[in-house]
C-alpha cells in the first residue's frame, strides 16, 4: 500500500498557534468585549440626542451625564422605595403565617409545613440586599461603561474609518459609513422596542395591582418594566416581591397577584414581545423567539438580554457583505 506523506509548513503551524492564542485572549477578555458591546448598543440610542442636542450648541458630556444619572436616579429610586418595603412586610408576614396556613388547612383539608415556607420567605430580604448591593458594587463597571459609551459618541464621525478594510473597491468609505448607519437603525430600533416594551409592562403591571389593590402598586410596576429587559425571567423576578406584598393583604389577593404575573408573562413571550419587535426591527416573530431561547441557553440573563442586538448586528453586516446584494445593488 502506498504511503502518503503529509507535510505541515512553518507557515502553517505559525497561523495555528497565532489564532489558537487569539482564542485564547479573546476568551480571557470576553467580560470587556460584552462591556464595549453594551456601550456601543447605548451609543446608539443616545447619538440622536446627541445630534439633537449639538443644533442647540449643548455640549455631549452635559446630555450622556444627564442621561446616566437619570438612569442611576431611577434605578435607586425604584430599590430605595422598594426593597425596605419587601424587607418589612416579609417580616410581617412570617409573623401571620401561620394564620394563614391554619386557614388554609381549614380551607382545603390538608396540613401545611409552615417552617418550609418560612425559611423560603426568610431568605427573601437577604437575597433582595444581595441584589441589591451587587448592582452598586459594580460601580467601576458602571463607571467604565459610560466613558465607553462617551468616546464612542465622539468617535462616531471616525467609526466608518475603521471598516473600510471590510471593502476593497473605490466605494470602500461610502458602504463602510452605510454599514454603521444600518448597525445603528437596527440596534437603535431594538433600544427603542426594549423602551415600549417596558413600558407596556410597567403600565399592564400597574393597572393589575392597583385594580388588586396591592400596596406599593408604582414602584412595583417599574420594577417590573425595568425587568423586561431581561426577557423571559424578567416578570417572574417581578412577580416575587409582588406576591410577597399581596400576601400580606390576604391569600386571595396574592392568588390574583400570581395570575396577573403569569398573564403578562405569557402574553409578553408569546404576543408582545415578538410583534413589538417585528415593527421595531423588522424580524419576524418566529425568528425573535428562537433568538432570545438560544441566547438564554448559550449564555443565561447575560445572553437573553445581548441575543437580539448582537442578532441584528451580524444580520446586519452578513447582508452588507454579502456577494449577491452586491451585485443586486
Amino acid at each position: 500500500m502506498e504511503t502518503k506523506k503529509i507535510e505541515i509548513s512553518q507557515k502553517t503551524i505559525i497561523f495555528t498557534v497565532g489564532l489558537l492564542l487569539s482564542l485564547w485572549f479573546l476568551f480571557q477578555v470576553r467580560s470587556i468585549i460584552v462591556l464595549l458591546f453594551i456601550a456601543f448598543i447605548l451609543m446608539t440610542a443616545v447619538n440622536p440626542l446627541v445630534k439633537l442636542a449639538s443644533k442647540i450648541k449643548l455640549p455631549t458630556i452635559v446630555v450622556m451625564l444627564v442621561i446616566y444619572f437619570g438612569l442611576i436616579a431611577l434605578i435607586s429610586t425604584v430599590i430605595a422605595s422598594l426593597v425596605p418595603a419587601v424587607v418589612q412586610q416579609t417580616k410581617d408576614l412570617t409573623l401571620v403565617l401561620p394564620s394563614f396556613l391554619h386557614n388554609l388547612e381549614s380551607t382545603f383539608n390538608a396540613q401545611f409545613d409552615p417552617n418550609v415556607l418560612g425559611n423560603y420567605l426568610n431568605t427573601i430580604p437577604s437575597n433582595l440586599l444581595k441584589v441589591a448591593g451587587g448592582i452598586f458594587s459594580n460601580v467601576m463597571n458602571i463607571l467604565a461603561l459610560f466613558f465607553m459609551s462617551y468616546y464612542l459618541v465622539l468617535e462616531r464621525p471616525r467609526l466608518h474609518t475603521y471598516l473600510l478594510k471590510l471593502f476593497d473597491d473605490k466605494d470602500s468609505e461610502a458602504k463602510a459609513e452605510k454599514l454603521v448607519v444600518d448597525i445603528e437603525k437596527q440596534v437603535g430600533g431594538w433600544v427603542r422596542g426594549e423602551l415600549f416594551l417596558m413600558l407596556i409592562i410597567g403600565v399592564m403591571t400597574y393597572l393589575g395591582l392597583f385594580l388588586l389593590g396591592v400596596p406599593y402598586a408604582l414602584p412595583l410596576a417599574v420594577l417590573a418594566g425595568l425587568l423586561e429587559l431581561v426577557p423571559n425571567l424578567g416578570p417572574t423576578m417581578a412577580a416575587v416581591p409582588a406576591i410577597v406584598i399581596a400576601l400580606t393583604v390576604s391569600p386571595v389577593i396574592a392568588l390574583g397577584t400570581l395570575i396577573l404575573s403569569i398573564v403578562i408573562q405569557q402574553l409578553e413571550n408569546n404576543l408582545i414581545v415578538p410583534k413589538v419587535m417585528q415593527s421595531a426591527t423588522g424580524t419576524e416573530p418566529l425568528a425573535t423567539i428562537i433568538v432570545l431561547l438560544v441566547g438564554f441557553t448559550l449564555g443565561g440573563i447575560a445572553g437573553a438580554v445581548l441575543s437580539m442586538p448582537i442578532y441584528l448586528t451580524i444580520q446586519t453586516v452578513y447582508k452588507a457583505l454579502s456577494p449577491a446584494r452586491g451585485q443586486r445593488s
